[in-house]
């Protein structure tokens, strides 16, 4: 089997860092021995944390817009996704949400696979579909994961959404199968109107029709995805539009795929389906020719590549403005390499408004892949500042523009003069001749304090430059001695605690129960000036009131803690 592609994840922790705010990490296995447990748990926003290994059975969020994660949204290590595995079993679908769940719900970083699909429509005839994703009226993001051999009987052995619009980025969704009148190994999308595909890699899939993805009734946005090495038993072996499926196509790489019976090996548009199809490259289709239609259709052809497509490039349409033909001269070997080099007739082949422009400012490549051709223009640093409150510093940064750019780690100065790491990977914006805002809080920042910060820009070939220092002053505050109210607060298992000094201080934290008997200190000795956080995790104990006291000098505050498991 080829090496599995695992793509790398962009734009996830301007998501987290609300998401991290306003909810409670549960973690698996130590705090709840399975997946499940741990959803059933939760409470909107909430992230289920889950550690390596392989975790067995069907998980359903349950109407619940939950973060459930491996550690890759902190390590960026593509190890963690591999080895993360969620193992259907073949006895069900793998990842279930039928309950209205959420562009909030977020499923990223892991395997999974052996799924087997899940009864649809009981009632109306036994149909089998989505063997990894089971999704009814459900809209969540599908993020940075391997969805691989699993199989649904009549469609999206995949995924499979209906009535939902999710957001599916940045997968390998690979080796996934439906049976002989199934649609969309890869995936099946039905009755979306703002679906978003984007920047996966699907590829290795067999179908009945259908192979990599099929659409019924969706007018999904799919950009940026290479679609390769899919087979259908009939027709569409790399995507199928039927029932009036009217999505927009751009920029995609659809080769090597194969429609055994009949045709549209690339593409095929059926049932007055009428697709924008731009700047994207079909070639070396096995069979069934590149781009197919089968009766009255209305789709949009412009600016795309097509080569040696067995069969034809166009079997009953016609060619669309803009549309060449020519070898995109692609980097190959094993595994295949789609990106392109120099000779590639698919540079500045694209639509030439300007609103299509490479990041590099020139016009616009076909494919999935742009080709550097024109001066990088360097990511610029545009203001750096900082503002205090309880929270600590706020740094924020402007970037006018990225090439390949994977994300930001702020470094502050530490006492020894070395530079140290104070955020976890900020996801950068990948190519964008745009400008992007960012924001990190430094909650260890002390009051009265100066600090010098650098950003550290990673690359996505894991490159990194630094960016000049600045300096943030945070002015001595002026507070007053005081615990504040702890947040969240019901909580389950954990809680911030917030206590603010004037003055350095001799403190003591601890909470006691209902009854005034000790159960845990948490803070001890002199303590500077400014605004401190403690987190207290509580998972080992029983639901209730606690009491959280601080000592403070001479001074005492005392706040009740609501414990609800």
């Amino acid at each position: 089997m080829q090496m599995l592609k695992v793509c790398l994840l962009l734009g996830f922790l301007v998501v987290f860092g609300v998401t991290a705010a306003w909810g409670t990490t549960l973690h698996v296995p130590t705090g709840y021995t399975t997946i499940q447990a741990a959803i059933n748990a939760a409470v909107n926003l909430d992230t289920v944390l889950v550690d390596t290994g392989v975790y067995h059975g069907s998980v359903d969020l349950m109407g619940k817009d939950l973060v459930i994660t491996s550690h890759y949204l902190f390590s960026a290590d593509t190890t963690d996704i591999l080895n993360t595995v969620l193992d259907g079993d073949s006895s069900g679908s793998v990842v279930v949400m039928t309950s209205g769940e959420s562009e909030a719900a977020l499923v990223l970083g892991f395997t999974i696979r052996n799924g087997s699909g899940h009864l649809y429509q009981p009632g109306y005839g036994d149909f089998y579909v989505g063997g990894g994703f089971y999704l009814i009226n459900a809209s969540p993001r599908i993020r940075s994961n391997v969805i691989q051999e699993n199989y649904a009987l009549d469609g999206g052995g995949g995924i499979f959404s209906d009535g939902g619009d999710p957001v599916i980025e940045l997968n390998t969704i690979v080796n996934n199968a439906t049976g002989s009148p199934g649609c969309g190994a890869g995936m099946l999308l039905k009755n979306s109107d703002e679906a978003v595909v984007d920047s996966n890699y699907i590829e290795f899939n067999f179908a009945g029709h259908g192979g990599g993805i099929a659409l019924k009734h969706s007018h999904a946005t799919i950009t940026r995805n290479v679609i390769s090495y899919n087979t259908a038993m009939g027709d569409g072996g790399g995507m199928r539009l039927y029932t009036e499926s009217n999505p927009t196509i751009i920029n995609n790489t659809i080769s090597h795929n194969c429609a055994a019976a009949y045709s549209g090996g690339g593409m095929q548009v059926v049932d007055g389906s009428a697709p924008i199809f731009m700047n994207n490259i079909i070639s070396y289709t096995a069979c069934g020719g590149g781009f197919a239609v089968a009766g009255i259709c209305a789709p949009v052809l412009s600016y795309n590549l097509f080569h040696e497509n067995t069969g034809g490039d166009y079997l009953n349409v016609l060619p669309g403005t803009g549309d060449l033909t020519g070898n995109p001269a692609y980097v190959g070997g094993t595994p295949y390499d789609y990106h392109l080099t120099a000779p590639s007739a698919a540079i500045s082949s694209g639509n030439p408004d300007p609103q299509y422009n490479d990041p590099d400012g020139t016009r616009n490549d076909c494919g999935a892949f742009y080709y550097p051709s024109g001066p990088a223009t360097p990511v610029v640093l545009a203001a750096f500042t900082a503002s205090s409150s309880l929270q600590g510093v706020t740094l924020t940064w402007t970037t006018a523009s990225e090439i390949e750019s994977y994300g930001w780690v702020v470094q502050r100065m530490d006492e020894a003069g070395s530079w140290a790491a104070v955020s976890p990977l900020i996801a950068a914006h990948g190519s964008s001749v745009e400008p992007h805002d960012y924001t990190y809080t430094d909650a260890t920042a002390q009051a009265g304090c100066a600090y010098r910060y650098r950003l550290e820009q990673i690359d996505l070939d894991g490159s990194a430059t630094y960016s000049p220092e600045v300096t943030a002053t945070v002015p001595a505050l002026a507070l007053d001695f005081g615990l504040q109210p702890n947040y969240p607060n019901p909580f389950n298992p954990e809680t911030a605690i917030v206590y603010t000094l004037p003055e350095a201080t001799p403190v003591y934290l601890a909470v006691y129960d209902a009854a005034g008997r000790f159960v845990q200190e948490l803070a001890s000795g002199l303590r500077p000036a400014g605004t401190h956080q403690v987190t207290w995790n509580a998972g080992n104990l029983p639901s209730g009131t606690y009491l959280c006291r601080l000592q403070a000098g001479s001074l005492a505050f005392t706040r009740p803690l609501t414990l609800i498991k």
